[in-house]
């Protein structure tokens, strides 16, 4: 680590928890110091000594486009030179959301909120209320945001657990469809059509969390992908385009419930931010070429396969399974590589990830 980002660091620990604003952050798995980012590039980050990185991370999955895509940057200034808040309406909120419900059939209904937690948050008062009832049920493996929540926890892939937990007085299950904070586990065939069967059976909401895999396992996410709807749907990440965001939506007769239409009250200075959903739209209407999703699959498919070690993968997400992790995450950084802090957090593929970088990639891990 060099000198000038630890000093950097130490400045940090002096007026921020940690030194940092979120604690993976810190690189505590790791150890270690961590990196200050002082700029990114496509599918490249530069630290402030200077050192450049493919990045895998990518923002933890908010730029699946790559860092600065030019018809973001664009959309954003654009929009920044009008003004950055106005604590009211905009056109572009309208023109966003538009977007999302064509791409989210399960969807005719939304609300934006300022990031995913958020949206959980949201999309569980609003399951309370429609059931009225107050248990939720989520899994133990998968993460719904930082807030107290009180859930009754069952295993994802098991319906048994499900069953065993379930009642008359279940308001919702929650799941991410492919967790992505726990390494990347795919849902084993039949689990997800099990748990629709099992909340419709129960009369039961199905809130499905794809502020990760939203837009990302295909367009419709993996709604589409699995051929599953769900009831409620938590978004984040890539429908802001870089910017912090979160949603959550459903099927009107749910969703009418929230104020100003019904009594379930939800707000944010910030929803809905004229900057965020320019950056959004630009990227969703990128997306748009269902071309970029075979690319990411292909390329994703082939550096898990070219690895000498063990990966875990679901369309572009990957994380590893290895026992030297912090061995080995330090050892990537020394070569320019950046995955994740963490052997239990998801690396992405970007559309700006090059062939050439692939196989430098698989290259300089096998070395």
């Amino acid at each position: 680590m060099k000198k000038s980002q630890q000093k950097l660091f130490k400045k940090a620990q002096r007026y921020l928890v940690g030194g940092v604003n979120s604690p993976l952050r810190a690189f505590k798995p790791v150890g270690g110091s961590p990196i200050f980012i002082t700029m990114g590039q496509g599918s490249r980050v530069k630290d402030i000594a200077g050192k450049e990185y493919i990045d895998y991370v990518q923002g933890y999955g908010g730029t699946i486009l790559g860092h600065a895509h030019p018809k973001v940057v664009s959309a954003v200034g654009k929009k920044l030179r009008l003004g950055s808040s106005f604590g009211t309406n905009t056109a572009g909120e309208a023109e966003l959301a538009k977007e999302i419900c064509a791409a989210y059939p399960a969807v005719d209904l939304m609300r934006f909120t300022n990031s995913g937690t958020e949206a959980v948050m949201g999309a569980l008062k609003l399951a309370k209320a429609y059931t009225g009832r107050n248990k939720i049920i989520k899994f133990k493996e998968c993460y719904h945001g930082w807030s107290e929540q009180p859930y009754l926890e069952a295993e994802f892939n098991n319906l048994d657990s499900v069953k065993k937990r379930i009642s008359k007085e279940t308001a919702a299950v929650i799941v991410e469809p492919v967790p992505g904070n726990c390494g990347v586990i795919p849902p084993a065939p039949g689990f997800l059509e099990g748990l629709r069967r099992l909340c419709r059976q129960n009369g039961v909401l199905l809130i499905f969390d794809e502020v990760i895999t939203g837009f990302r396992l295909a367009y419709g996410g993996a709604q589409e992908r699995c051929g599953i709807t769900a009831d409620l749907t938590c978004f984040g990440k890539i429908i802001g385009g870089g910017f912090p965001v979160g949603a959550f939506g459903g099927k009107r007769e749910i969703m009418k419930l929230l104020a100003p239409e019904g009594p379930v009250y939800q707000a944010g200075t910030f929803s809905g931010n004229p900057v965020t959903m320019a950056a959004g739209l630009a990227t969703l209407r990128i997306l748009k070429n269902r071309r970029i999703y075979r690319e990411l699959e292909e390329k994703a498919r082939v550096l898990c396969e070219g690895l000498k070690f063990r990966t875990c993968r679901v369309g572009p997400m990957f994380s590893f399974v290895m026992d030297n992790y912090r061995q080995f995450f330090w050892k990537m950084m020394g070569k320019g590589i950046y995955f994740t802090p963490s052997d239990k957090e998801t690396n992405f593929i970007s559309a700006a990830h090059t062939w050439k970088e692939i196989e430098e990639t698989i290259r300089k891990c096998s070395a």
